[in-house]
């Protein structure tokens, strides 16, 4: 049955084409618009971009997934006499705002259809009437993301993003839900996610994940002045409490004021990874669990899911690196299969989509586009001539089939060689990024073992840091985090022959198993797919050479 996922959050809007449990496309707004984590509204255009990715038309499919995001007022028809007053007000100075179903959901407790107006929903988006519609929330999609990684069928699945946490139990081939922070506390109720928003707001960071990269590089001495409002209850949920301060940001911004942000940055991912560790130690011991999969926007640090790793020593460990709402699209289809098929089936089925493809095959456009741009042909040996050249310490972006993730993957990535200890540094400032975010370093699957002991291939997808072999240190001195450890992605020859030929021929050359990546972005835009966004990169000297399946190419004259 092919299905439709859809988020309209009012950041990471996004859609997802299925076939059943196989992934055919996936598109954030953001990549369709240029705007970054674009959001508030359906996405049509990504909608469109997914059918027309996936071959096949809207009548085509079979059911719908919609997030809890938010709607036009038009599809609401349960709405009081005076609001409708309001909004027709509103409407016509221009003012009108999109209505969330999760708040009116949470405010009435009615099943959607009797919120939504369904027929004109699915007449707008081209969709037959008859097609089963499944509302998913935040927290199931997060963790089916991250159970579709494990290969285990017991286990904890633990969710933590700004509404809140979450944990279910898998065990008996039953899932069980502990408790639900997104559906069982207010809306306005103050979580751990929401202190580490109200940070980056303080900081004057870009994102989340620009303060995680940051604490790395500061101590935690403020750490127990966090968690003297935190505190991690009997059932395993976290509480927050800020009453007696006034509340948390006043509180905050007077912690952080004259103090350096990495310092302030450090002393609260300290207090998480006490925090995480902590409860799902707990409920791990309380549930006689050995299983681990994490979920949620604060587990998109690969340190903190490291830290927590050995604190809590699970047998086994799988997350999706879910740095934004981009994927919900994904696990929200994940949920409607649950609850069609059972979790029996589901885990017979299920399948990791952490490095899936999710965008258009541009394999037959990027070379022209290039060549009729001016750019210069080098080499007709990609492999081997980005290889030469990326061990002559030059930045090479890698552009091969279809992007993997929000992000692109291994298929769009900005590559360069490790041992030079400001490489790092310098590719950031090229790409205005700044030059303390960490880069991935890119292994073949057949060297991990060699680079990381001990961290097996479900791991090495870049969301898990690992402690690199003794022997290989001091090669990766651009990817060392300041406690020695580094972020590996396993690169798979079948899904991405371009860059597995391409570190087979840089290892023949130096003797490293390894190369390092940025994501083929410029500043915290959204990250370059199409091949004019790639050829913009180029044009604009943030990298020297552009690698296709075909070609080595650089700027013409």
């Amino acid at each position: 049955m092919l299905t439709l996922g859809v988020h309209s959050g009012w950041t990471d809007a996004g859609a997802a084409v299925f076939d059943d449990y196989a992934l055919l496309a996936a598109v954030p707004l953001a990549r369709l618009t240029g705007m970054p984590r674009d959001g508030g509204r359906l996405p049509v255009e990504a909608i469109a971009e997914c059918l027309d990715i996936a071959g096949i038309r809207s009548d085509e499919i079979g059911a719908l997934c919609l997030s809890a995001g938010v709607f036009p007022g038009r599809y609401f028809g349960h709405l009081s006499l005076p609001r409708r007053l309001g909004r027709g007000l509103r409407q016509l100075f221009g003012r009108d705002a999109p209505i969330s179903l999760g708040d009116e959901l949470r405010r009435h407790g009615q099943a959607t259809s009797a919120l939504l107006n369904l027929p004109v929903l699915l007449d707008d988006l081209g969709l037959n009437r008859n097609i089963p519609v499944h509302v998913y929330r935040d927290h199931a999609a997060q963790a089916l993301l991250a159970l579709a990684e494990a290969e285990w069928d017991s286990g904890l699945i633990f969710v933590a993003d700004e509404a809140g946490c979450s944990a279910q139990v898998l065990k008996y081939g039953r899932l069980a839900a502990l408790f639900d922070d997104e559906t069982e506390l207010p809306a306005d109720a103050f979580t751990p996610g929401r202190l580490l928003a109200l940070c980056v707001d303080v900081l004057g960071l870009p994102d989340a994940a620009a303060l995680f990269a940051l604490a790395a590089h500061g101590e935690p001495m403020l750490g127990q002045a966090f968690l003297a409002h935190l505190r991690v209850d009997g059932a395993g949920r976290i509480q927050a409490d800020f009453a007696a301060e006034g509340g948390a940001q006043r509180w905050l911004r007077r912690l952080a004021q004259d103090q350096p942000p990495a310092l302030v940055a450090a002393s609260l991912h300290f207090a998480l990874l006490s925090l995480f560790s902590q409860a799902i130690a707990g409920l791990m011991q309380r549930h006689d669990l050995r299983h681990l999969a994490l979920g949620g926007s604060l587990f998109a640090d690969p340190r903190l899911v490291h830290m927590i790793g050995q604190a809590t020593q699970p047998a086994g460990l799988s997350l999706y690196p879910l740095a934004s709402g981009a994927a919900l699209p994904l696990g929200g289809v994940l949920d409607m299969l649950l609850q069609r098929d059972g979790p029996a089936a589901w885990l017979h089925r299920r399948a990791p989509l952490a490095q899936a493809a999710w965008g258009r095959d541009y394999t037959v456009d990027i070379d022209p586009v290039l060549g009729n741009a001016g750019c210069r042909l080098v080499s007709h040996d990609p492999a081997s001539a980005a290889a030469a050249l990326l061990n002559a310490g030059k930045l090479v972006a890698c552009y091969a089939g279809r992007a993997c993730g929000a992000e692109g993957g291994a298929a769009r990535v900005v590559l360069f060689a490790g041992d030079n200890p400001g490489a790092a540094a310098l590719a950031n400032q090229r790409l205005e990024r700044p030059g303390w975010l960490p880069p991935a370093v890119y292994v073949a699957r057949v060297g991990l073992g060699l680079l990381c002991p001990g961290l097996d291939l479900a791991q090495a997808q870049g969301g898990i840091a690992a402690l690199p072999a003794p022997r290989w240190q001091q090669n990766l001195h651009a990817a060392l985090l300041p406690d020695g450890l580094v972020v590996p992605v396993a690169v798979d020859p079948q899904s991405h022959p371009l860059l597995a030929d391409l570190l087979s021929a840089y290892a023949g050359l130096s003797a490293l198993p390894a190369l390092l990546g940025l994501p083929l972005q410029a500043g915290f835009a959204p990250p370059a797919d199409a091949p004019a966004e790639a050829l913009q990169i180029l044009q604009d000297g943030r990298v020297d050479y552009i690698v296709t399946d075909s070609a080595v190419w650089e700027r013409g004259a």
